[in-house]
């Protein structure tokens, strides 16, 4: 069994890609896909990424992480896939219990995992228990880094929605959760493992939620997603109940949501 490591990364952020790396290892490769919005930014990139024979590097102008996620996916060729940003560190043993998972569980499609601060902080409150997923999570949310999946389940299958996401200018967050809801419809056979396999210094955007002008409009347009014209109502009572526990001030909020809603109608 081999992995593809698909490391997203933008701008100045190729320098740190390097510190992604272990040592080489039997079973573990590395796609990166780079996009840069300039090309000055390519003489960033370091000799010593570029050398690797365990390394494939793939460079693209524009931004997105949506869209460099899917990217790096295409030229994925291993029998696991592992999301990575330039910011994540993997445990010594995370790749073989990887492996061992995957082994165990012959028709799963993709495992969920732990990660934590490089301080050793859990980066949300993660269920104590293994169990199967079979729908949206309610205890916590999923993200992309925390994911393995087996290639041949989700390459052509399963694509994140490039309208949300960092780097775009509207919906900069949801697409883990869009993500979520279409693996789900896919019928994708997923389980949770209480281990942590990666450190980051990611902030959740999400928990930006009443402060955020671009995680409201993504609440509203992933709302819209799932629920479909619902979506007005379910978002006026989640603006109500906000304003009522003195969260955020009820028009401006439903003014952001409403507006996600609008823009995911008008932008299939």
């Amino acid at each position: 069994m081999n992995i593809d490591i698909l490391i997203c990364s933008l701008d100045k952020g190729i320098v740190r890609v390097c510190d992604v790396l272990q040592d080489p290892q039997e079973g573990v490769r590395y796609v990166v896909s780079y996009q840069y919005t300039d090309e000055r930014y390519l003489d960033l990139i370091p000799a010593s990424l570029t050398s690797r024979e365990d390394v494939s590097f793939y460079k693209f102008p524009g931004k997105g992480l949506s869209a460099n996620r899917n990217l790096a996916l295409e030229r994925a060729t291993s029998d696991l896939v592992l999301f990575a940003d330039d910011d994540a560190r993997f445990m010594p043993d995370s790749f073989a219990r990887i492996f061992e998972i995957f082994e165990r569980h012959p028709q799963l499609d993709v495992a969920f995992f732990r990660a934590s601060t490089y301080t050793g902080k859990p980066l949300k409150n993660y269920p104590e228990e293994e169990f199967e997923v079979k729908g949206m999570p309610e205890s916590y949310a999923i993200s992309t880094l925390e994911m393995v999946c087996r290639r041949n389940s989700v390459q052509g299958r399963v694509r994140y929605d490039e309208r949300f996401g960092l780097g775009t200018q509207f919906l900069t967050c949801g697409e883990e959760d869009v993500w979520m809801h279409d693996a789900l419809a896919a019928g994708l056979r997923m389980r949770y493992f209480p281990e942590k396999i990666v450190e980051t210094s990611t902030m959740l955007k999400k928990s930006l939620i009443y402060v955020d002008t671009g995680v409201q409009r993504s609440r509203g347009a992933l709302t819209y997603y799932v629920h479909g014209p619902k979506a007005w109502l379910i978002c006026f009572r989640f603006a109500l109940s906000s304003s009522l526990k003195g969260l955020c001030h009820f028009w401006p909020m439903m003014l952001h949501l409403s507006e996600g809603i609008r823009y995911i109608g008008s932008h299939k």
